[in-house]
């Protein structure tokens, strides 16, 4: 991991943004205040919020199966209660430039156990590592898992997917805790989509086909292993539940997985 960003630094800003976010969204019934007083309470959680995205640090996530450039994103190693996890996160960190190859990063979360200390929403995805059939059917796509030991115990699973080839940002997938995706089409113009793709556990056959790689845990260098290796994947046979995680107010609650069926964009 990267960055000067400690735990206690850490929780000081999320107590921070947590209360400056009280005093900007008003419950309904309560009275508002005037306008300066509301634009100036926004500016302080905005100004809150900004620090900690800047200040998260930079961790290598994968790296790129072709190349080997590694993938540097930010990350709140410290806790789903942080705002980098909550699904009505309101702001989009800068991350380092990555490799061309990189399309889309999903993933998964082991609690271990563990009740969350998330108190907003966060779309944590299952225990254990999958793939997405759908992503790996696009020209040239391969996945690559993995994983970074959170300080709280929790272990998070990357997996991240990169192809040589130019795939439509239509066709791809909304990132790993993002209910969806929103980006540029070729004109210049916003879009987006939210894909209920499958998923699928059964890593081993993707591993056999040269579609799924993996790096070791704990490897500083990001060598990207495949089947050539030998080795066998330490993310095969995982044990965890299957089911889509929804984390908040300290609770988990476990929802059926995508099926593959057309999203509601009004649900």
């Amino acid at each position: 991991m990267s960055g000067a960003l400690s735990r206690e630094e850490r929780d000081a800003l999320v107590a921070q943004v947590t209360e400056a976010s009280a005093k900007v969204f008003v419950p309904g019934g309560d009275p508002e205040p005037s306008y300066a007083i509301r634009a100036r309470k926004r500016d302080r959680y905005l100004d809150i919020l900004g620090e900690y995205a800047d200040r998260l640090p930079r961790v290598a996530m994968s790296a790129c199966p072709f190349t080997g450039k590694p993938l540097l994103r930010s990350f709140d190693p410290f806790g789903t209660d942080g705002p980098w996890w909550h699904k009505d996160r309101t702001f989009t960190p800068d991350e380092p430039a990555g490799p061309k190859t990189f399309r889309v990063l999903l993933g998964a979360l082991d609690l271990r156990g563990r009740p969350p200390e998330a108190r907003e929403t966060v779309l944590a995805g299952p225990d254990a590592p999958y793939v997405v059939p759908q992503l790996l059917g696009l020209p040239g796509m391969v996945a690559v898992i993995s994983r970074i030991e959170m300080a709280n115990g929790n272990l998070a699973y990357p997996v991240a997917y990169f192809s040589r080839e130019i795939i439509p940002p239509a066709a791809l997938h909304q990132f790993w805790t993002r209910p969806e995706l929103w980006f540029k089409d070729v004109d210049g113009s916003s879009g987006w989509t939210a894909s209920n793709a499958a998923w699928d556990f059964e890593l081993a056959p993707w591993i056999e086909g040269g579609q799924l790689r993996w790096i070791r845990p704990g490897d500083a260098e990001l060598r990207v292993l495949g089947h050539e290796s030998g080795e066998r994947c330490p993310y095969v046979g995982l044990p965890g539940d299957r089911q889509f995680q929804v984390l908040a107010a300290g609770k988990r609650e476990l929802e059926e997985p995508p099926d593959g069926t057309p999203p509601d964009p009004f649900e």
